[in-house]
């Protein structure tokens, strides 16, 4: 495959990129149209490496994979083969739209007692079974095109050669720099004064690369059943981690489901369902929908009046109906909140409550042909559960601390086996039979917050203008947190009188979210990278 990195490369030089952060009212700069496709992603250099894809004949499936693995390599705070993976994937050729769950299994050996009165936040018990190679190997062999060493070339590359820093990665890892320390592998992101190298230090991580090419080179089940294995399982017994021989062999296929379907305005919503956190960005679309007064203008106060409102019910919701799923539990007087019934009776509420009238990574990629992917992957928290294999380069996922260990009829209840919590809403939405947006975020309890705004603003918006537009969340409680700079006085005036309390963000937060969006209008694809991270968006170069 003849590569196109040098090119995209200068494309997207690092002189051009590191001035980010000044050019974040410049739509040019974070948006991509293009007649066959587009990518988008957190990160420049993973936005290349699957545009790059895109270019060489790979589909939506093929440039979504090397993305991701790139991902691993450039974002490794997020997302990395230590974590998981959620896609959901349309398929233009059949018209049909799937689901590759792939929530993180508990560790055959982590029972209630033990973990409790264990360090599950971070160490070698943090990490549940990873299954981000599981499912980026599913996606190819069923889904894809191209061979496995063009899709992790871009990745391995990355990896070897290394790449500048940038003022986001600084900001993540002085956050986290003492817990990084107490790890010989993850204090490896440190110089050696334990110290986090400072921004455009090219980072390389040629430990990394060596176990991308073993994989390259003895395929995806190294990691669950070969050499890759071996090293996992020696380090956690070693350090005292649940994970054994067994919970990797035994890792299954993702779970391969329908997506959650609904409605919004004049199109159809397939999103994430249960584990993941699809159900609460449906709901708060069906209830803005019942609620959404004539000459709507996203940008006025009772705009973010109506918005906080809403986000306020939805968390309410989840919080009272957390129980759903569980075993034993009665589900007979739960509401079916997915439905249009239940967003009609809410939306009343709503407006009553008001007294007004009526770390994870995401990505979006769409190919010429229509396939379409949203995908989102994630190593739970910032740098995960903070420990590296010093032999294999990578982070390990953190979510363990996702799992209750008190009340059993709670549907994350601790058993050998059960699959962890995500917020995870990777979406796509059709105006008939046709894919027209793709869209998703980090962002924890914030992810579906984030989302739905921009779903809401791009019914008056551009993408750009939707994604790049002040955003806020709230409690259960009522606590909204936002962007205040960049709202109006008044907004947060009608937002205290509504009696809300206030707590301000910085102006471009990265608590706002990482939101990648794409768009397909019937003629051209426009894609637009987040601007509170290091997030791009690019066509193929191609005829």
């Amino acid at each position: 495959m003849a590569s196109n990195l040098v090119s995209w490369r200068e494309f997207f030089s690092d002189e051009k990129m590191h001035s980010r952060e000044a050019r974040r009212n410049d739509p040019a700069f974070w948006t991509a149209v293009s007649s066959n496709g587009v990518v988008t992603t957190v990160n420049y250099r993973a936005t290349a490496a699957g545009a790059e894809i895109l270019s060489n004949g790979g589909n939506a499936v093929d440039a979504a994979a090397a993305a991701a693995f790139a991902l691993g390599v450039v974002d490794p705070a997020s997302s990395g083969l230590g974590g998981m993976a959620m896609m959901l994937i349309h398929l233009s050729n059949n018209n049909k739209t799937v689901v590759l769950d792939g929530a993180c299994p508990a560790p055959l050996n982590a029972s209630p007692k033990v973990v409790a009165a264990s360090l599950r936040y971070s160490g070698y018990r943090a990490v549940a079974v990873p299954t981000n190679v599981a499912v980026l190997n599913y996606a190819l062999q069923h889904y894809g095109r191209l061979s496995r060493s063009e899709i992790l070339a871009p990745a391995i590359s990355f990896a070897e050669e290394g790449y500048p820093l940038t003022a986001h990665h600084l900001r993540i890892t002085k956050t986290y720099q003492k817990q990084l320390a107490r790890n010989t592998g993850a204090s490896f992101f440190l110089d050696a004064d334990l110290n986090p190298f400072p921004e455009s230090t090219v980072f390389r991580q040629p430990v990394l690369a060596k176990t991308l090419r073993r994989l390259e080179q003895e395929g995806f089940e190294d990691f669950y059943t070969g050499e890759i294995a071996r090293c996992i399982v020696e380090d956690m017994e070693k350090n005292g981690g649940f994970l054994c021989v067994k919970d990797l062999k035994d890792v299954p296929w993702p779970t391969v489901t329908d997506p959650l379907v609904g409605t919004f305005s004049d199109m159809t919503v397939h999103t994430l369902p249960h584990p993941g956190g699809g159900l609460v960005l449906l709901e708060m679309l069906h209830l803005f929908d019942e609620l959404m007064p004539a000459g709507f203008d996203p940008n006025s106060p009772e705009a973010a009046v109506l918005i906080a409102g809403i986000i306020k019910r939805v968390r309410r919701d989840r919080r009272r109906y957390r129980l759903a799923g569980g075993v034993g539990v009665d589900e007979s007087n739960f509401p079916d909140l997915a439905s249009r019934e239940y967003a009609k009776q809410a939306a009343l509420e709503v407006l009553d409550d008001l007294k007004i009238d009526g770390e994870t990574t995401h990505l979006c990629v769409m190919d010429r042909d229509l396939n379409v992917v949203s995908m989102t992957q994630s190593i739970e928290r910032s740098f995960g559960a903070k420990v590296v294999t010093s032999n294999l380069g990578f982070l390990y996922n953190g979510y363990m601390r996702t799992f209750k260990v008190k009340n059993k009829k709670h549907p994350f209840y601790l058993r050998p086996g059960a699959r962890a919590r995500s917020n995870a809403a990777p979406s796509i939405l059709f105006k008939g039979k046709e894919p027209r947006i793709a869209v998703g975020s980090t962002g924890s309890e914030r992810l579906a917050s984030g989302v739905f705004q921009v779903l809401v603003r791009l019914q008056s918006q551009t993408p750009f203008e939707s994604v790049s537009a002040p955003r806020l969340h709230c409690t259960p409680e009522g606590d909204v947190h936002l962007e205040a700079e960049r709202f109006s006085a008044s907004t947060v005036a009608m937002l205290e009188g509504h009696g809300f309390r206030i707590h301000p963000l910085e102006a471009w937060s990265f608590k706002a979210g990482g939101l990648q969006l794409a768009v397909y209008d019937g003629k051209a694809f426009t894609g637009v990278g987040e601007p509170r991270r290091d997030g791009a968006a690019a066509g193929p170069i191609c005829s």
